[in-house]
């Protein structure tokens, strides 16, 4: 690993950037509110793909009339970014392929193109260049760049900072609710049990709903075992279930939490997929400090293991894209809450931390 020395995402990308909610953080463009309102798609849905499809074609007519006919797609996962990728190539008819990369050292290097159309998945970051080579690019060529995971933090290799950045903030959101009742073995295991592939059904893998999980476990709402149960059995249907029946348990409580769970239902009511926004606005700032703080003199080893990064090999390849003519756009999942916060502190795309890679 070599330092590359050090760069904001907004050095490369501008403000061509989305996060969660599809709003462009460039004004001259439309985002979700304009083109679909009313709704919350996610990556990987039809939906996300029409709206991802509207706003490239946008950021394309500030550049030139030519039309996009044809795109890649960076990522970090085959379910999330390699969907998106598929929606928007079935939806747009663009020509195409995509990148998945989950770097495990341990492994022989490989490239290798999957089951589905035009996506290539990777042990290792390197191998972009390799990707990169049986492409041509030009000025009608998109370039969507996915950010947490893939050009900052990328996983395999530097994405625990990110992870633990997130994991500090809910426990300490959590904690925060609770008070003087926040045990943290209790959060821990509660955390822990349904932070799991097997309960996605129930959690949306949506973080929000596991702190919320954690503070109606730690306040004596449902205890862990319980609620797992429930859903085993089929008791439980669904987490606006949960909602419900924990509101009503409060009300016939008499618990201190009844205005936390308001706030949050209401929200979660209202189609809000980050309804615990105190956890978010603190995910901000715990993922904001792990920005740029290693101190000076440390290997490139030593600064992965300490700050979030910028992926090289993806910060390379896609300078080679923009200098060939190419459209270059960030789309992030990553929350705009715990991606801009509250607005007292620059959004992430635009803070500088260390460029690193192979």
């Amino acid at each position: 690993m070599h330092i590359y020395g050090r760069h904001a995402v907004a050095d490369l990308l501008g403000d061509f950037v989305a996060f969660r909610n599809i709003r462009p953080v460039d004004p001259r463009l439309p985002g979700l509110a304009d083109i679909a309102p009313n709704t919350q798609p996610r990556k990987g849905d039809d939906a996300y793909a029409a709206v991802a499809i509207a706003i490239l074609n946008a950021a394309q007519a500030t550049r030139t009339t030519k039309p996009i006919r044809q795109f890649m797609m960076l990522g970090d996962t085959r379910q999330s970014d390699g969907g998106t990728y598929m929606t928007i190539a079935q939806r747009s008819g663009w020509h195409g392929a995509a990148f998945i990369c989950d770097e495990k050292r341990a492994e022989d290097p490989s490239l290798s193109l999957s089951n589905d159309t035009g996506v290539y998945i990777a042990n290792r970051w390197q191998k972009l260049s390799q990707f990169a080579e049986q492409f041509t690019v030009d000025d009608q060529t998109a370039i969507i760049i996915d950010l947490d995971k893939t050009l900052i933090g990328a996983r395999g290799r530097n994405h625990q900072l990110i992870d633990a950045a997130r994991l500090t903030a809910l426990k300490r959101a959590v904690s925060d609710v609770l008070g003087t009742t926040y045990d943290d073995v209790l959060f821990s295991e509660t955390y822990h049990r349904f932070n799991q592939p097997r309960f996605h059904r129930f959690t949306g893998d949506n973080q929000d709903f596991l702190a919320f999980i954690c503070v109606m476990a730690g306040g004596g709402i449902v205890t862990p075992e319980a609620l797992q149960a429930m859903l085993e059995q089929g008791i439980m249907l669904n987490f606006a279930h949960f909602v419900d029946l924990t509101g009503a348990r409060i009300q016939s409580f008499g618990s201190t939490l009844a205005p936390f769970h308001t706030s949050f239902a209401d929200l979660y009511r209202n189609g809000d997929m980050t309804p615990f926004k105190s956890f978010r606005y603190l995910e901000y700032h715990e993922t904001a400090a792990r920005f740029g703080c290693a101190p000076e003199g440390l290997d490139a080893l030593d600064i992965l293991n300490r700050e979030i990064c910028i992926t090289h090999e993806v910060w390379e390849a896609a300078v080679r894209w923009k200098a060939a003519g190419a459209l270059l756009f960030g789309l992030s999942d990553k929350p705009d809450e715990a991606a801009c916060g509250t607005g007292d502190g620059a959004p992430i795309h635009r803070l500088v931390t260390h460029l690193i890679g192979s």
